[in-house]
């Protein structure tokens, strides 16, 4: 994996230096004959004579799913708890989504990484959902110390789980703990193979084992283990699962777009929405941006405005004409797009509007004539204008226009 040099991974950290033989033969092997995992197993003894007909050997990479640590350990909670025990898992919220009528959280772990619903995982436990260990590089370890002294081989350990990543679609294998791994392969100062120098490329070793290890293991075979063998390199150093987080200022996309708008904006995390994880209409996205500009800030007793979305006739919206703003200077733009529905501003300050396309305008009306009135609708405005622009990051709206008009003036009904 290439990444940025950091603090996080500066030169000399202690990361494994590059192997100095080029790759032959890598062998994934499945480590079969492993019973149904119960509270106090022993993972070592029982994976012991399975790996000695393997023949394990110095430099084999153990990747074992995290779902037999954790039946080993006991970390189940009743189905009725699943949510709150996300909840205490979770370090931080980055998002939430609905789907049908379940909402996902994805949160950080303790241990660093980023998953949806803290990793609590309800395939092949069938008594009851399973958490993740709060510390997999301690697990793996352990795991570790006690195969090399009953093996007498010296083999690195990873802790495997199932995850997405940013910008791609399905999901992989990724190493949560380690131990014995070279995890990391810092190839800054080498050459490639064109002879140019290295300078930004760091190797995620361990979490390229993990995924080839699922080739071999996966949730339907009932294989939870597997050796990864022929790795130059591979347990030449010791780097823990927790490195391979990005986290704090290292963390590029600690919220999403959404979310970062929503936290700018000043909502609290009690108040955000929840959006839908598959497309939704323009209509929909209208009126969460009118609530979201509504909902009333720290110190804010109420708003003296209030804001209502008038859909653009037919006729206007499939000729881009989405209405002419009555008060000069006071309308913005916000994309172009297509949707259906009805959208209904709730919170204080907003009003209804319904219709059938993402285009109109959106009309912002002070409560009275004095100037507290029209701070409070240029205030409503501005943050109606931002809201869009958060929606429309996604997917563009039809062209809108946002609006202050006098309250006492007669607007045109479309």
């Amino acid at each position: 994996m290439s990444i940025e040099k950091s603090s996080q991974v500066p030169p000399g950290s202690g990361l494994a230096d590059p192997p100095s033989t080029r790759p032959g033969t890598v062998q994934v092997l499945p480590v079969t004959g492993i019973p149904e995992i119960r509270h106090g197993d022993d993972l070592a003894a029982i994976l012991a004579p399975s790996l000695c007909a393997l023949e394990v050997r110095d430099g084999d990479v153990l990747c074992i799913s995290t779902k037999i640590v954790s039946k080993s350990l006991g970390l189940r909670v009743d189905p009725a708890e699943r949510d709150a025990a996300i909840e205490a898992a979770a370090v931080r919220t980055v998002a939430r989504r609905r789907h049908t009528r379940l909402v996902t959280s994805v949160v950080q772990i303790p241990s660093g990484p980023v998953m949806a619903a803290a990793g609590v995982d309800s395939s092949n436990a069938p008594d009851g959902p399973l958490l993740l260990p709060e510390d997999p590089d301690g697990c793996a370890l352990d795991l570790r110390d006690r195969l090399v002294t009953m093996l007498g081989v010296r083999l690195g350990v990873l802790l495997t789980d199932t995850s997405s990543r940013i910008w791609r679609v399905g999901v992989g294998d990724i190493a949560l703990g380690a131990a014995g791994v070279a995890s990391l392969q810092d190839l800054r100062g080498g050459t490639d193979a064109d002879g140019r120098a290295l300078t930004v490329t760091v190797r995620n070793l361990a979490d390229e084992l993990a995924a080839a290890s699922d080739l071999v293991k996966g949730k339907a075979g009932g294989v939870p283990a597997a050796i990864v063998r022929g790795v130059p390199g591979a347990t030449t150093d010791d780097v823990p699962a927790r490195a391979l987080s990005r986290t704090g200022e290292d963390d590029w996309f600690r919220r999403p777009s959404l979310e970062s708008v929503w936290v700018a904006l000043g909502l609290t995390a009690a108040q955000e929405p929840v959006a839908r994880m598959s497309p939704e209409p323009a209509a929909e996205r209208i009126e969460r941006a009118l609530a979201v500009a509504a909902l009333p800030r720290k110190d804010e007793t109420g708003r003296d405005a209030t804001a209502r979305w008038v859909p653009a006739a037919p006729e206007d919206a499939s000729h881009g004409r989405a209405g002419i703003a009555s008060n000069p200077g006071t309308s913005t733009t916000a994309g172009t797009g297509t949707g259906v529905g009805t959208s209904t501003g709730t919170g204080t300050g907003t009003g209804t509007g319904t219709g059938t396309s993402g285009s109109g305008r959106i009309l912002v009306t002070p409560a009275g004539t004095g100037p507290d009135a029209w701070i409070a609708a240029g205030t409503l405005a501005e943050r109606i204008r931002t809201a869009l622009g958060a929606e429309a990051l996604g997917a563009p709206l039809h062209l809108l226009t946002v609006e202050i008009v006098r309250p006492d003036g007669q607007e045109d009904s479309r």
